[in-house]
């Protein structure tokens, strides 16, 4: 059988571009190297307690928002589960040295009615960013599902000015600053480096609705895995591609699989890592300066993260979560020691309850990649005993610091497990182990869904944004180039 699209990888932007297709009467096949979809979101379980690693919540679930309609597409929304977080506070924001705190709750006017009572004389401000965000999120068409718009978007998301120059313009307020820039740990880009176009897509969507999932990440891909099976996708699981094979005229004719394989196809979709998906092509059909400049992208910071279990939620983890900084200028922390001076994110996902009836309480801080320089070699199970100590290390560090910063967990919750860059590069199948994987920054042409190869497409986090938001809507960027893209606004604008 020759396919109509080979689709590589199975996580969410490659199962949403693979039911998009098959939606739209196309034989696909879909090809992920892990022995099942969407290993990134599915979690794991220790001790019988369920850890939701990949799926904390999301933007745009609210009824009639964007990525809620996008499910309704999809065919999700019906087999899922919407849980909303606090909508008097889904993040509670801890500056410790300052002694300040803001919950920080969603709805625009929530949000507007919040900053002003905090910072009463910054009116002109708060009215002014509020009203830029909503502006910016409303002008990209797969945010709004209008295709008069798309010609003029694309752009925004690497041109200036970036988010800290806007801040700086409309206010010298540090805190109010920090609280308005805080969320950049939602895509891992510094504001003096994200595009302000960027962030408010990312942001918006957060200030709109905010939920999580009950399940966790593992319902929503066991439900798209249902899907797949409906529409009649041929799933590859546990293959991983070892060449995207060239024609004569160097479109794709196929791809030839590790064990010696090969799936025929008209067309094929990359929504693997850039660096990766260069391995895969010969060298004919790109550009040198387009393979340096994939080679060259800038990636976000990995994570230290520590599991720990609890059988009683703490309040200040309720239906939120809790970012934490030392300072306000949080940024020049990441990355550096000791570990309590690094930003801490803390989530309970008490829609995921294990079943145990403990729930899963996660601890994350930025790390960087260079940190693992002495074990960069080892493979899992085989690690050295340096690394295993340090590892050691770094979970008891990262205990103290969650335990001083939430006294009410101490003694009450149980450590179970510790991951680090390594482990995010090995097991979430990203060459770098960074947490959002690369950069969308001032100045960085990031992969667009076409290539010089025609009938090869690229998508996935790299070419629109990190989370499963960004994964969905890049899925429905690459099959409006192949569909076109106001034939399927039009289908979307049915489910509005």
């Amino acid at each position: 059988m020759k396919y109509d699209y080979v689709i590589i990888g199975g996580g969410v932007s490659g199962m949403t571009t693979a039911i998009i297709l098959a939606k739209n009467s196309f034989d696909v096949a879909l090809v992920e190297k892990s022995k099942k979809t969407a290993p990134l979101i599915r979690g794991f379980t220790r001790k019988g307690v369920y850890f939701d690693t990949g799926f904390h919540h999301t933007g745009g679930l609210g009824d009639g928002e964007i990525l809620d309609t996008l499910f309704h597409y999809l065919g999700l929304a019906d087999r899922l589960e919407k849980i909303p977080f606090d909508p008097d506070g889904f993040d509670l924001l801890l500056c410790r040295d300052a002694g300040f705190d803001f919950c920080f709750p969603y709805g625009y006017e929530r949000i507007r009615e919040r900053l002003l009572k905090t910072f009463y004389d910054e009116a002109n401000a708060i009215n002014s960013y509020l009203q830029a965000v909503k502006e910016t999120f409303d002008s990209f068409p797969y945010l709004t599902l209008e295709p008069d718009r798309f010609e003029t978007s694309i752009l925004k998301t690497i041109q200036g000015p970036n988010l800290r120059q806007l801040l700086d313009s409309l206010t010298n307020n540090p805190a109010l600053k920090w609280v308005l820039s805080l969320h950049c740990l939602l895509h891992g880009v510094p504001p003096e480096q994200v595009p302000f176009a960027y962030h408010a897509c990312i942001a918006g969507s957060y200030y709109e609705s905010v939920h999580g999932i009950k399940g966790g990440g593992r319902k929503l891909a066991g439900a798209y895995d249902d899907l797949l099976a409906e529409f009649g996708v041929d799933v590859y699981c546990g293959h991983e591609v070892s060449e995207i094979r060239p024609s004569a005229n160097n479109r794709p004719s196929g791809v030839r699989l590790k064990d010696g394989t090969s799936l025929e196809c008209y067309n094929c979709i990359s929504t693997i890592h850039p660096t990766e998906f260069l391995k895969l092509v010969p060298e004919s059909p790109f550009r040198p300066a387009y393979r340096k400049r994939l080679r060259q992208l800038d990636e976000t910071s990995s994570a230290y993260m520590l599991f720990a279990g609890c059988r009683d939620i703490p309040e200040s983890l309720a239906h939120r979560n809790t970012l934490i900084t030392s300072n306000w200028d949080w940024t020049d922390s990441i990355g550096k020691n000791p570990l309590e001076n690094r930003p801490l994110y803390l989530c309970c996902n008490q829609q995921a309850q294990g079943q145990s009836g403990i729930y899963g309480l996660i601890g994350i801080v930025p790390a960087q990649m260079i940190e693992m320089e002495p074990w960069l070699d080892s493979a899992p199970g085989r690690r050295p005993k340096g690394y295993v100590q340090f590892k050691e290390k770094i979970s008891l560090d990262l205990q103290r610091y969650m335990e001083r910063c939430l006294p009410e967990i101490a003694g009450h919750v149980e450590f179970t497990e510790c991951a680090t860059p390594l482990t995010l590069r090995d097991f979430a199948n990203n060459p770098f182990g960074s947490i959002y994987g690369v950069k969308h920054k001032i100045g960085q042409y990031n992969p667009m869904p076409l290539t010089k190869s025609k009938n090869l497409y690229l998508a996935g986090q790299a070419v629109v944004a990190p989370g499963i938001m960004g994964a969905v809507i890049s899925a429905f960027l690459v099959c409006g180039f192949i569909i076109g893209h106001e034939q399927l606004l039009t289908q979307l604008q049915q489910f509005k």
